[in-house]
């Protein structure tokens, strides 16, 4: 069945400006829709349009057009933050909580809860305490309760925001056999890279209105299209966007493999360089034969040791499980060493409280409601600088507020700002922090390409000033275009560290954590570059000088 949106206009009241206008669109059976925009574009609220919640459950706001679809259909909403949606103290609980609303026999709620467990390959969790759960185990949890209750119509907004590679993977295969089967599905995300194989049609909304309806490719080949609506396509259409700016006959390409094809006649490759030796700077944390077992007996970490450099960024990969938030919940004091120590500057932490490390390491975590406090955005800015009796003024305050699109929502409650402006803005307050270390945790959750570079300035703002930024992120091309470091952990071990460069050419360390390296890094590889390019703009550089000389040898 198809589901057909027909003239649809929204303003949460009266006095408020259209939040949507005149939208038409069709969501096509058994085929993946993806709704794209800026944050603050509608998506959320067609969502909740879409899913009866406006206006069944919302009903002030003023609604005109029609939703067309079939009677007593279902539709259900998998949410970008899972902890809105588990109910039930166990994992089993949470999976048949929707299905026993249904109204179906035990034997029925059964079988339903172990298809899922299978379809997922999430039955070692089965009888974990979804409070035990990392992020990304949650979101899994989360989604295998939706598709429990076999809905004629999936809504996911940024279903995977909170999965490691590994676990994007096994959602995008889930997604693809239930397009099979017929099931429709829309994914709201404005990162097309993780689904770009398994996306049929792309509707993209800007400003509350349609401006783009089309085939996936279609929507690939509009570069300037993409960047006004802040969507993060795949790294192989970033790097032939980037080349075709100086190659005019360059033949288009999406994957890798075309990549290759399209470039391995026009580049000529270098002699290998000799990797640079390992420069050591000043250790301003270290954790030595760190472990941590909880009470139930579930060891999150082994005899770690490791070092975080002065004005260094050092992003800490590995899957969901693999102990790195555990670990940096060590670095700022919310969790205490099983075994082992953490330094300061040298000195120990153990006895200091949270409040005492936060004036130097600082935590932002990976959702951002957890952070706020506030009554309007201004006053959350600041918080960090009161908190901590830091002298600041108010000229730079709003100058920050200005510089990342937020002076107009200065007096907005801080909660009712998109999920990408509010971690925007917990990471901001930091810089009014007195903190040396900077940690973020998943810190691209909810947002746009707008947002995410808005990230990366704030990140190269704070290595500027000196200061040490560690980062968790599952977004790996980002990881490699901003770290200096990483650090490697598995199973609550840690595999190896090193710079980026240096474990970029180890590709069996990758191939064990189950993470792909990044298109530009294996193109690189592949093209026989050297050093490897781990970003787009190093890339096409490469690229554009070896044309240079190869021009030049044949001349």
């Amino acid at each position: 069945m198809s589901f057909k949106i027909e003239k649809i206009s929204y303003q949460y009241s009266a006095d408020t400006p259209l939040i949507l206008k005149n939208i038409n669109m069709e969501i096509r059976p058994a085929e993946v829709t993806a709704i794209v925009g800026p944050s603050g574009s509608g998506k959320s609220t067609l969502v909740s349009i879409l899913s009866g919640v406006i206006p069944e459950l919302m009903n002030k706001g003023m609604l005109t057009g029609t939703f067309h679809h079939e009677d007593d259909v279902m539709i259900s909403v998998v949410s970008q933050t899972p902890e809105n949606q588990l109910f039930g103290y166990g994992v089993e609980d949470a999976l048949a909580f929707g299905v026993e609303n249904l109204g179906l026999s035990s034997e029925k709620i059964s079988e339903r809860v172990e298809s899922v467990l299978n379809l997922l390959h999430i039955q070692h969790l089965r009888k974990r305490a979804v409070s035990t759960l990392s992020g990304g185990q949650r979101q899994a949890v989360c989604i295998a309760s939706v598709l429990a209750m076999k809905p004629d119509l999936v809504i996911m907004d940024e279903p995977v925001s909170s999965l490691d590679p590994k676990g994007k993977h096994l959602i995008q295969s889930v997604l693809n056999q239930l397009r099979a089967a017929g099931q429709t599905t829309v994914i709201v995300d404005n990162n097309l890279d993780w689904f770009s194989d398994i996306v049929d049609h792309v509707v993209g909304i800007d400003h509350g209105e349609v401006v783009f309806d089309g085939s996936r490719d279609e929507f690939f080949a509009d570069a300037q299209l993409a960047q006004r609506l802040g969507v993060i396509v795949p790294q192989t259409v970033d790097i032939y966007h980037a080349l075709a700016k100086k190659s005019d006959g360059l033949k288009p390409f999406t994957t890798l493999d075309a990549a290759y094809e399209a470039l391995k006649d026009c580049v000529v490759p270098q002699a290998a360089k000799p990797a640079e030796g390992p420069q050591r700077a000043e250790q301003v944390l270290e954790v030595n034969n760190l472990s941590k077992s909880f009470t139930d007996g579930f060891q999150a970490l082994k005899k770690i040791n490791a070092g975080f450099e002065k004005g260094k960024i050092i992003s800490i990969l590995g899957q969901n499980g693999s102990g790195k938030t555990t670990l940096v919940k060590h670095l700022n004091g919310l969790h205490r060493p099983t075994e082992g120590t953490v330094t300061y500057l040298g000195k120990e932490t153990t006895t200091k409280s949270v409040a005492e490390i936060s004036r130097d390491v600082i935590l932002v975590f990976q959702h951002p409601e957890h952070m706020l406090f506030e009554e309007n955005v201004y006053r959350e800015l600041t918080f960090c600088a009161r908190a901590q009796g830091i002298p600041f003024a108010e000229k730079d305050a709003l100058e920050v507020l200005e510089n990342y699109d937020l002076l107009k929502d200065k007096e907005e409650l801080p909660v009712n700002l998109s999920m990408g402006k509010k971690h925007l803005l917990t990471i901001l307050s930091v810089l009014f922090s007195s903190a040396k270390v900077v940690i973020l945790d998943e810190p691209t959750l909810g947002m746009d390409l707008h947002l995410r570079r808005h990230l990366e300035a704030i990140i190269h703002k704070l290595k500027e000033q000196g200061k040490t930024v560690i980062l968790i992120s599952h977004e790996i091309p980002l990881v490699f275009k901003l770290s200096d470091q990483l650090l490697v952990l598995d199973h609550a071990e840690k595999l190896a560290a090193g710079s980026v460069q240096q474990l970029a050419e180890n590709e069996a360390l990758f191939e064990k954590i189950q993470i792909d390296l990044p298109p530009v890094v294996r193109l690189s590889k592949k093209l026989g570059l050297s050093p490897l390019a781990c970003d787009v703009a190093s890339f096409a550089a490469q690229i554009d000088e070896l044309q240079k000389i190869g021009g030049a040898e044949r001349g």
